[in-house]
């Protein structure tokens, strides 16, 4: 047993299967890159890019430069992307650690030249093309002033183009990811009759991997899949109707334990608001993990947690700090027993699905919003 109170597992075979499966309906000459923003999705960044490389990933996309660094401090020689935004006076930084950059705009451009002409080096730049996701992106009919930049500038390097899909994940209805699609190698064909050759082309993500085999260019873009988790229920249904082979396992359970154990009388309100009343007799584990550690409010009164392996609901609302939750129906609960709060025990599983069904949001959200400072154990 872990010595933490409130800790996070990561299971190492379920990520190198995860690696393995979606790597598998790659074709040769396709490059994997692991996404692991936003603290790789919940999962710790440190953690999740040690077990990749040893898959022998080295490719990595995060959001911000200083994720990038990180990565960069460990693996001097992999492809480190930054799919966000660089503030300019930043940009030597990335140029000086040959992190490749997102760009879609002149002045990143020329910021990226002067940069790079300083300190007599390359930017490598990825230019990301808007197909109609209306996030980062520049405008297709902007695309040859952009690459007018890029031209101008001797010391940046196209290195690669790259676009995002809105709904890819929406298999019962493909017709806009086509669009995108035919829009983005629209700007592709632009970029090569240019005269530019970049080596990578990318806009594949989890679900393109997985469903559309079209959208792999040179590079793909793994992310929520990397991590054993479904884009959305659709693209699982139609990877079983479609006979994709596609094994994907959780890597991420949180648990915590057990921090006292009471009698409640029939009749009392439990938690902040008095929102709930025992109607029996009950007994209430009371947990040291709340909102500020990343379980939603959303789970008050309907959440569930898994004690001694058996299913035990969440009553009252969810603090800051703690919770609670009824184990009058398990037998010889103590403190300091181990609790499952996503993750399986017995033959009981609760899922970043069933967390996100209690919250009103998406699994993406239920395991991005774990707090960072919460220990990450390679298991």
């Amino acid at each position: 047993m872990s010595s933490h109170r409130t800790w996070i597992e990561i299971d190492e075979r379920a990520l190198a299967g995860n690696i393995r499966a979606l790597r598998g309906l790659l074709p040769e000459g396709v490059r994997f890159c692991a996404v692991v923003k936003a603290n790789a999705y919940g999962h710790g960044q440190k953690e999740i890019v040690q077990i990749a490389a040893r898959q022998d990933v080295d490719a990595f996309a995060v959001d911000t430069l200083e994720d990038a660094l990180a990565i960069r401090a460990d693996l001097p020689s992999a492809l480190v992307l930054v799919l966000g935004y660089v503030l300019h006076e930043r940009l030597p930084e990335a140029i000086r650690e040959r992190i490749h950059l997102t760009v879609y705009d002149r002045e990143t451009v020329r910021a990226a030249e002067a940069a790079a002409a300083g300190m007599a080096r390359t930017a490598d730049v990825h230019v990301k093309i808007e197909t109609g996701t209306r996030r980062q992106g520049v405008n297709p009919e902007d695309v040859d002033d952009l690459l007018g930049a890029v031209r101008h500038a001797p010391h940046v390097r196209l290195a690669g183009v790259s676009t995002h899909f809105a709904d890819i994940d929406r298999a019962d209805d493909t017709s806009y990811a086509t669009l995108q699609l035919e829009r983005f190698d629209a700007a592709v064909a632009r970029v090569r009759e240019a005269g530019f050759r970049p080596d990578w082309v990318h806009g594949a993500c989890s679900a393109g991997i997985i469903l559309y085999p079209a959208t792999y260019g040179t590079l793909v873009r793994a992310g929520i899949g990397l991590y054993g988790l479904w884009p959305s229920p659709d693209v699982h249904l139609a990877s079983v109707q479609h006979m994709v082979k596609c094994d994907l396992n959780p890597v991420l359970a949180w648990k915590t334990r057990i921090a006292q154990v009471k009698a409640v009388p029939a009749g009392e309100s439990v938690g902040y608001g008095r929102s709930e009343f025992t109607r029996r007799p009950t007994r209430l584990a009371v947990l040291p993990v709340g909102y500020w550690d990343g379980y939603d409010r959303g789970g008050s009164g309907v959440g569930e947690v898994l004690v001694g392996g058996a299913r035990c609901r969440v009553m009252g609302r969810v603090c800051m700090n703690m919770m609670m939750a009824d184990v009058s129906a398990v037998p010889n609960v103590a403190p300091e027993q181990e609790v499952v709060l996503l993750g399986s025990a017995g033959r009981h599983r609760v899922t970043a699905e069933d967390m996100a069904k209690w919250a009103g949001t998406i699994n993406y959200e239920v395991v991005t919003r774990i707090n960072p400072l919460l220990p990450r154990v390679v298991v």
